[in-house]
């Protein structure tokens, strides 16, 4: 028992300083478990991309919607109905939708001449006057039935590319539900654009998330804008797309997603350009052309740095061919009725020199191989001739002259 409580109670148990110097340490310790904890524990790589590289915000996504024009109503109406799809644009979160009163009122600066716009063309200056990035214009009519009748193109200013057209019809009852399919589609159909935030040799990170329609599994290609002309003398104002590779979508937060490469030709860097579509049937048709690109810029990689030599391209020629095999056909029957001919020649002296009474049939059968023979032996020789004078003709044979011997021989040859 004196063993046991020698062991249990200390000698400075009773001692106040013992038991504050105990307090202050498990304080400690209490206090670095707290701030550890988060170092050591698994790092979300959406939080660590958004709060240490701060995504950038797409730079290609500011749309305003022109005032539709109309027919058989006020331009206020055209103009409620332009401002409900502009609306509905905003809340698909795919596009920064400028205000038409805010473009208007810069124009009016600018450039009044352009107001009142109704139709694409002074709605895609507009756009270039107010840096831009969509424009979309509409026509809504009345119809005989009491349906209205709306017509919208989507156009990229930058490039003038019509990226969306459709109509529908609606009354007041579905207008709400139309408007919010028209706006999905548009969505869904205009290119989207963003950025790669990270990247080395096997994944990428992109500005691109959840609230903008991306989601595990999407392709997007990896692009860099190049400057047209070599890099001294190169023009600042026309830019050209180079490809770089396929990124597959494998993470999806809500503003960034992270991805491993599909394909790629470089390895892609930060600050490069992304674009996909939304629309899987877009996207696809997407995806297999820039694979074809990459495929074609991969076997050419170090031929494209060669000088090009330009020189004819030689057709196949069809005639050319079937007098080929003519020739061949007719150099094969000339040589078998050649032997015959030779054959039956022989066998004929043979039964001359050789005649004894019964052999008469054996004499006339081999003199009549040989007539005969000879007879088709020259029919062949002549239509070779006849072959040889066409090929002459048509080019097919070459002119062959010996200057040393004095002579001059038409030859052919034919590779099969």
């Amino acid at each position: 028992m004196k063993t046991k409580n020698s062991i249990c109670k200390s000698p400075m148990s009773g001692n106040p300083i013992y038991k504050l110097s105990i307090c202050c340490l498990l304080f400690v310790l209490s206090a670095l478990q707290l701030f550890t904890a988060p170092v050591f524990a698994q790092t979300n790589p959406e939080e660590v991309i958004q709060k240490v590289l701060e995504a950038p915000e797409s730079d290609d996504r500011k749309l305003f919607v022109l005032q539709f024009s109309s027919t058989g109503m006020t331009e206020s109406a055209a103009r409620a109905f332009s401002n409900m799809i502009a609306r509905n644009l905003d809340n698909t979160s795919r596009f920064k939708i400028i205000a038409l009163d805010a473009v208007e009122e810069e124009i009016q600066k600018q450039a009044p001449s352009l107001l009142p716009c109704f139709e694409i063309g002074c709605g895609i200056q507009m756009g270039k006057i107010t840096n831009l990035d969509w424009v979309l214009s509409g026509h809504i009519s009345l119809t005989p039935s009491g349906l209205f009748s709306l017509n919208v193109k989507l156009v990229h200013i930058f490039d003038n590319s019509l990226a969306f057209e459709d109509t529908i019809r609606f009354s007041d009852e579905n207008m709400d539900r139309r408007f919010y399919q028209l706006s999905n589609r548009i969505a869904n159909n205009a290119p989207l654009t963003g950025n790669v935030i990270t990247a080395n040799n096997k994944i990428a990170s992109i500005d691109l998330g959840e609230q903008n329609g991306i989601s595990v599994g999407d392709q997007v290609v990896i692009y860099r804008n190049k400057k047209v002309g070599d890099e001294e003398e190169a023009n600042s104002t026309i830019v050209s797309r180079h490809n770089i590779g396929i990124l597959k979508i494998t993470r999806v937060g809500k503003k960034v997603s992270e991805g491993v490469y599909f394909q790629t030709i470089e390895t892609p860097k930060p600050g490069q350009r992304v674009t996909s579509y939304l629309d899987k049937v877009k996207q696809i048709q997407l995806i297999v052309e820039i694979r074809k690109e990459l495929d074609t810029q991969q076997r050419n990689v170090y031929e494209i740095k060669k000088s090009v030599v330009l020189s004819p391209i030689q057709l196949e020629d069809i005639a050319r061919k079937k007098w080929i095999l003519k020739v061949r056909q007719v150099k094969y029957e000339k040589e078998f009725w050649q032997m015959v001919l030779m054959g039956s020649g022989v066998a004929s002296a043979y039964f001359l020199s050789q005649f004894q009474s019964g052999d008469d049939l054996k004499l006339l059968g081999s003199l009549g191989v040989f007539a005969y023979s000879t007879f088709e032996f020259f029919t062949i020789r002549s239509r070779q001739n006849e072959l040889m004078d066409e090929g002459r003709y048509k080019g097919y044979l070459d002119l062959k002259i010996r200057p040393a011997l004095g002579e001059v021989k038409i030859g052919y040859s034919f590779s099969f």
